[in-house]
């Protein structure tokens, strides 16, 4: 890999990007800045974690054009606007500009090719965790990296020969794949739905960022498509790539799993495989079930055996802040579903839930469709609670029709909820909408949502045992 003397970290990032490139860099013996529009109040998790070093330059709260122009590479935040005059600044100056992602393919080199991707536009983080608590029971050394919390940073020192490297990998993140004409060789696809319109023109050129996925598969490789989506008929696979599919019941040709009867299955060539009972999943929700028939697609292919995959995927309790369990009184059960930033996302997770619904939502907007939001919401919604924001703003304009209470902050629409003498309710924080604003991000909110959720339940559980028992799905 061609070594870079002075390197420009654009964007320290919340989700451990930055961090890992910096010291990724540094270690390497680079000159590093990094800058970010951020604070350092607002960076200090992010800044906690980087190594002390002379070489380390830090401008936080602003862009310098000039510190653009006098570097040699820079890294940029996956979530950096392709028209940033400032990125517009160095290419005029011929300073190279680059992901992570990037950086990671070409240091690994010829390593391996051992390499699944997954990418969706929701559903991405859970099935790439659920593929990967499957192959580590075939490849013990197995990674997880990328737009997942896991810098591939973080990993990329250790990927050795033949290594299984399981990537989430965000649209952003395809985008710069394209240069390398580069795509993994287990390519997953969860689904395609409206999303960051606030960074693309418009669904074509969100989607061709997608394609990078399966763009430059080569023979002998596997593509993986939910075929319940809209995005089947829309991939178009490479010539000699396996094509598989998943997606509920049994009627497709082809390769893939399927639902039926409550059962998860895997159909090969000449066989169908029984993978495991839907009972032993402990993930709400109907979309999880897709997420868990992409997993258990992956691992067939890779030839885990059934039984495994039904041991993994048994064992497996989710990820934060995705429909996450965070306790129950005996008035309510609490669920985290904070990473739902999109209509649709909340839309999935309303779905997940039968009886009466208390919903926290609202934020900021991206200007997606809000119709299918706002028909669950007046179907299935009994009190709705909205935080404050552009989104929810718009929210209330489009024909919803509960009636609803709005905060300024979360705290207070935490300390309403609790207050409510409804029996017999699920309480879900599902806010449809981006955190920017209010929140650093869609974590942040989360985790005090988490915070706040468990401190009343300590207060109203007051030691009966009722703290924290888990319903089973």
């Amino acid at each position: 890999m061609k070594k870079y003397e002075r390197v420009l970290i654009m964007g320290l990032g919340l989700h451990g990007g930055g961090v890992g490139a910096a010291n990724f860099f540094l270690s390497r013996g680079s000159t590093v800045v990094i800058t970010d529009l951020k604070t350092e109040d607002e960076l200090k998790p992010g800044l906690d974690k980087l190594k002390s070093s002379s070489k380390l330059r830090l401008v936080l709260g602003r862009h310098d054009f000039e510190d653009f122009k006098n570097t040699d590479l820079i890294i940029k935040n996956p979530g950096v606007g392709p028209k940033s005059p400032y990125i517009k600044r160095a290419l005029e100056n011929g300073v190279a500009v680059d992901t992570d992602i990037g950086i990671f393919i070409d240091n690994i080199g010829c390593k391996t090719d051992n390499i699944f991707g997954v990418t969706g536009t929701k559903g991405k983080s859970t099935t790439a965790s659920l593929l990967y608590s499957i192959m580590v029971q075939k490849y013990p050394g197995a990674l997880i990296g990328g737009n997942i919390t896991v810098s591939v940073f973080d990993i990329v020192d250790k990927v050795k020969k033949d290594s299984c490297v399981i990537l989430e990998l965000s649209s952003f993140q395809l985008g710069g794949l394209m240069s390398r004409a580069f795509s993994p060789r287990v390519a997953i696809f969860t689904n395609f739905m409206e999303d960051h319109l606030n960074y693309y023109r418009d669904m074509k050129e969100y989607f061709y960022d997608k394609t990078a996925l399966y763009r430059f598969q080569k023979k002998g490789d596997v593509l993986i498509v939910n075929r319940d989506d809209p995005v089947y008929n829309a991939v178009k696979a490479q010539p000699d790539v396996n094509l598989e599919s998943f997606g509920f019941g049994s009627n497709f040709s082809g390769r893939g799993s399927f639902l039926q009867d409550g059962k998860i299955y895997y159909r090969g060539d000449t066989d169908t495989d029984l993978i495991m009972g839907t009972d032993d999943i402990n993930l709400p929700g109907r979309h999880n079930l897709y997420n868990v028939l992409a997993a258990a697609a992956a691992a067939r292919v890779e030839g885990i055996a059934p039984r495994e995959i039904e041991n993994a995927v048994s064992r497996f309790n989710g990820l934060a802040h995705r429909l996450e369990y965070v306790g129950r009184t005996e008035k309510a059960v609490f669920y985290n579903d904070s990473a739902a930033t999109t209509p649709g996302a909340s839309v999935s997770a309303l779905r997940s839930f039968d009886g009466r619904i208390t919903l926290i939502a609202g934020g900021s907007d991206k200007g997606l469709d809000l119709k299918q939001f706002i028909d669950v919401i007046n179907k299935k919604v009994g009190y709705l609670v909205l935080l404050e924001g552009t989104g929810t703003r718009r929210l209330v304009k489009r024909g919803l029709k509960k009636d609803y209470k709005i905060f300024d902050s979360l705290e207070k629409a935490v300390s309403h909820v609790a207050g409510l003498s409804d029996h017999s309710v699920t309480v879900l924080f599902s806010p449809g909408f981006a955190s920017f604003g209010m929140f650093v991000n869609e974590f942040q909110r989360g985790n005090m949502f988490r915070e706040l959720i468990l401190k009343q339940i300590k207060e109203i559980n007051k030691g009966s045992g009722t703290y924290g028992k888990r319903e089973k799905f």
